[in-house]
């Protein structure tokens, strides 16, 4: 009994994906309370929470939920193709959760949604909930059918990922204002187009996989070719930099910091070789380091209060490489350590 809790304890961690929640849904939260603080001088600790939870839920468990069901159903999970970031969160192929225990996961994480949608409905102005049932339903558009944008290329990152950051960004806000400034918009598209890039580099690695998949999951990086994608996902990046940048002279020059980050990042997106395990793990994780710096550094110094957020990040990130190792040979790319000792292998099942 204790090795079942143990196992399933160890999926629910995992099905979660902390590190890129962290970029993505912490992240976009700390940016647009951070904000609202900036802009009307208060920050209501209480409401940050409501926030943070409906964000981190709604990615971190009713997403991926479903799209670890249904990418285990197409195959393209479970492909023999090395990779160490993507190619899901490899719970069922180590049968740590089964599709049954995923769907309890995901219906125990909408009740999460909906309890916590609740207050938002009486005490905050009523539009709100339509910015939170459109982040649930793009989440769940993204692998579900009819829709599955993740299988169909450019949907994914421009109905799936691009617009969740953005609501994530401003429901944070709205939730602490009580409204959406202009100014609020060009940040949460500045964090998206960070995260947009990361989600097209995410892909290249699972281009075999995806192309064998059944049904066939046409990615834009299937769709454009590596190199192509490369070039794409660069772009959105320097787009991202140019957005922080925009903010930095119209609200603070701490986005400044943002900017440059951000223009790091995109050199990195530049440089890597789409094809190589290697180069694409160590890319990946240095673009969601500098992303979640990019945008909670900001945070920190608009809204001090906030800047409990930064080691609450780095803790969260060091924890799920602890729990997680990577595949043989890619210690120095996954931490600089080398360290590779761990409890769960990525991509290998035990």
């Amino acid at each position: 009994m204790a090795g079942g809790w143990r196992r399933a304890a160890l999926g629910v961690f995992l099905e979660f994906r902390l590190i890129p929640v962290l970029l993505w849904s912490f992240t976009s939260v700390g940016i647009g309370t951070a904000l609202a603080s900036f802009e009307t001088g208060r920050l209501d600790l209480a409401w940050l929470s409501v926030a943070m939870g409906l964000a981190l839920l709604i990615q971190g468990w009713v997403t991926h939920a479903v799209n670890e069901v249904y990418d285990a159903r197409s195959g393209t999970d479970g492909h023999a193709a090395p990779r160490a970031l993507s190619g899901g969160s490899k719970v069922v192929q180590m049968e740590l959760l089964s599709e049954r225990e995923l769907w309890g996961l995901f219906a125990a994480s909408s009740v999460g949604v909906l309890l916590l949608a609740v207050p938002v409905a009486l005490l905050r102005p009523p539009w709100l909930l339509l910015l939170v049932g459109s982040g649930y339903s793009l989440g769940v558009a993204y692998t579900l059918p009819p829709l599955s944008t993740a299988y169909r290329p450019f949907l994914g990152e421009w109905l799936g990922g691009f617009p969740g950051v953005v609501l994530a960004t401003l429901g944070a806000y709205a939730i602490q204002a009580g409204t959406i400034s202009g100014l609020a918009v060009v940040a949460a598209v500045a964090h998206a187009a960070v995260c947009t890039a990361m989600l097209v580099m995410h892909h290249y690695l699972d281009a075999n996989a995806d192309a064998a998949a059944t049904p066939r999951k046409r990615t834009t990086v299937l769709a454009l070719g590596s190199e192509g994608a490369r070039t794409y996902a660069t772009a959105v990046a320097a787009a991202g930099a140019l957005a922080y940048l925009a903010v930095g002279v119209l609200v603070h020059p701490s986005f400044f910091v943002g900017a440059g980050l951000t223009a790091v990042a995109a050199l990195l997106h530049a440089r890597v070789h789409p094809r190589d395990l290697r180069s694409v793990t160590r890319a990946e994780l240095r673009v969601i380091q500098l992303g979640i710096a990019a945008g909670l550094v900001p945070a920190a110094v608009l809204a001090p209060s906030l800047a409990v957020l930064l080691p609450l990040a780095a803790i969260g990130y060091l924890a799920h490489l602890a729990v997680v190792a990577p595949p043989r040979g890619l210690a120095r790319a996954w931490r600089p350590s080398g360290d590779a000792r761990s409890g769960a292998h990525l991509g290998k099942a035990k």
